[in-house]
């Protein structure tokens, strides 16, 4: 899933890729759009290390996980059936959602 920003004008920028690969969740950044993102009033993506151009980690970042209800959450049964979803899935959840939040411009698309 592409990890997109988007400015007080309605421009677009491509931020970076996140993906799971043998069991480890990877996001490999976009330096180009990052870059373009921050020069216009991005403040980078959460606390993610972004000196390295793949990260991996075997849990969710935190920037992700917050961006989706809680597996501990008392109406997650509900959630989950709203969205069409069995059981508990982050990536699924982040898909069906886009990461969406009132509170930033980031999605996932």
């Amino acid at each position: 899933m592409e990890l997109k920003w988007e400015d007080k004008d309605g421009n677009k920028y491509l931020l970076g890729t996140l993906y799971k690969k043998d069991n480890y969740y990877c996001f490999e950044k976009n330096n180009e759009g990052l870059l373009e993102a921050m020069n216009h009033g991005c403040f980078g993506i959460g606390s993610m290390d972004l000196t390295k151009d793949i990260i991996k980690s075997k849990k969710l970042f935190s920037f992700f996980r917050n961006r989706i209800p809680s597996i501990d959450n008392p109406d997650i049964k509900e959630i989950l059936k709203s969205y069409n979803l069995e059981e508990y899935d982050e990536m699924e959840l982040l898909k069906r959602t886009h990461g969406s939040l009132l509170t930033d411009k980031y999605y996932l698309d």
